[in-house]
């Protein structure tokens, strides 16, 4: 299992508002998938999370399991993967230190059964993913204060 966190200048539910309504904003172009920096993510308690380029075209990147705003997210996950063999991220959301004001992101990346056989070895890029992802994340949130 992978784990990463990042803490954020800001409450639960702005964090929980930020990774999901806002993904688009923060999401950094070179972990983008149809080839268009500037395609839109759509994270959605409905269960959707794909990703759509300027020229229409989308790219499924995962399925929502849980949506337990502002504190938890389940994901099927398939970037580094497909739909069939798909990876499952957890996102909690959690106060810093009892600080209101201060949101520990953390993400737990790990084998489904599906994907069990094929994790190992690419855990390395999902590290390195991670790695740029939630510094993306941690940039937006002391930048985009005002929101």
């Amino acid at each position: 299992m992978i784990e990463k966190s990042v803490v954020l200048p800001c409450t639960l539910a702005r964090a929980f508002e930020l990774f999901t309504s806002r993904i688009s904003l923060w999401w950094p172009p070179e972990r983008r998938h149809t080839g268009d920096p500037s395609s839109e993510l759509f994270l959605l308690a409905s269960g959707r999370f794909y990703e759509r380029a300027r020229d229409g075209r989308e790219v499924d990147l995962g399925r929502v399991r849980a949506w337990e705003a502002p504190r938890r997210l389940l994901l099927d996950f398939y970037p580094g993967t497909d739909a069939e063999h798909p990876t499952e991220v957890e996102v909690h959301f959690g106060l810093e230190e009892g600080d209101a004001l201060r949101t520990r992101v953390t993400v737990h990346h790990r084998a489904t059964e599906a994907s069990r056989a094929i994790f190992e070895t690419r855990a390395p890029r999902f590290v390195a993913s991670w790695g740029v992802v939630l510094p993306a994340l941690e940039r937006a949130a002391a930048t985009l204060a005002d929101w």
